[in-house]
């Protein structure tokens, strides 16, 4: 079972070797992780010039690129391209072309049936270049018809078997949110840009948080727009809206963090402007 994170900024974790998590070469910062099932969500970086040969896995893989050019079965991923590699699929070499750096997240081991070559080709995410696709809307679809005004969605994922999500989405400068969720399946996010303000403090750029089932969050508003990447784990993802606190751009700052985290869990400073 993995930790209730409920923020960290990714800039203050650490850089170490990638090499035990099968990236020799490069480096990760690890957000997350399940000592069970060995399931992890991290940030990773790889220097131009490394590569893999495609390789039967057993465990799915989920890419965003953050920065720089990553070529994934042949084909060239720039930044802001999303990609899932399901377990099975035989397409999964990889090459960074440039220095990259990608939200990277690995599942616990995949079972048997869902890994035929048929069931993984109708799991596997071909390339989304966020860039170039039209932003087509599923708030009703995930139970967030209320987000409509003022906000984008991009549907990234939907698995065909267990019903999980992955999706983008993009609010406006000075949207506020009027109540809380919750959502019966695990849930974590990683903030792409801007500023997210909740009841637990404020978030910059490269804010992480993975929250369990039910966990009341909200309302969130933002001064400045926010983009962020969303994955729903466990099952299909449905909200339910409650009261909340009253929503203000100044909140305490009180992240729900593991005791590991406390050190490095104080208030962030926004990016300077001037």
């Amino acid at each position: 079972m993995r930790e209730h994170i409920e923020f960290i900024q990714t800039q203050r974790l650490p850089w170490v070797s990638a090499g035990s998590s099968g990236f020799e070469g490069g480096r990760i910062k690890l957000l997350s992780s399940d000592p069970e099932d060995c399931s992890f969500s991290s940030v990773l970086h790889l220097p131009a010039g490394w590569s893999r040969q495609s390789r039967p896995l057993a465990v799915d893989e989920e890419i965003y690129v953050l920065d720089g050019d990553l070529e994934i079965g042949g084909v060239t991923y720039l930044d802001n391209a999303y990609g899932f590699l399901a377990a099975g699929a035989d397409a999964n070499a990889l090459k960074a072309l440039t220095d990259v750096s990608l939200l990277y997240f690995r599942s616990g081991q995949v079972s048997e049936e869902l890994r035929t070559p048929v069931a993984a080709a109708r799991r596997s995410v071909g390339k989304i270049d966020l860039a170039s696709e039209d932003w087509d809307g599923g708030f009703e679809k995930l139970g967030l018809g209320a987000l409509k005004t003022g906000a984008r969605m991009k549907i990234l994922r939907e698995d065909p078997f267990s019903a999980e999500t992955t999706y983008i989405s993009a609010s406006i400068a000075y949207r506020i949110g009027t109540a809380a969720e919750r959502h019966p399946i695990v849930q974590e996010f990683f903030l792409l840009s801007g500023e997210l303000t909740g009841e637990l403090g404020v978030m910059q750029g490269g804010a992480y948080c993975f929250r369990p089932p039910m966990f009341k969050h909200g309302p969130y508003g933002s001064p400045t727009g926010a983009v962020v990447f969303f994955r729903g784990l466990g099952g299909k993802h449905e909200t339910f809206w409650e009261d909340g606190p009253a929503f203000s751009f100044r909140p305490v700052h009180q992240p729900v963090l593991p005791e590991r985290l406390k050190s490095i869990g104080g208030p962030f400073p926004r990016p300077p402007r001037y």
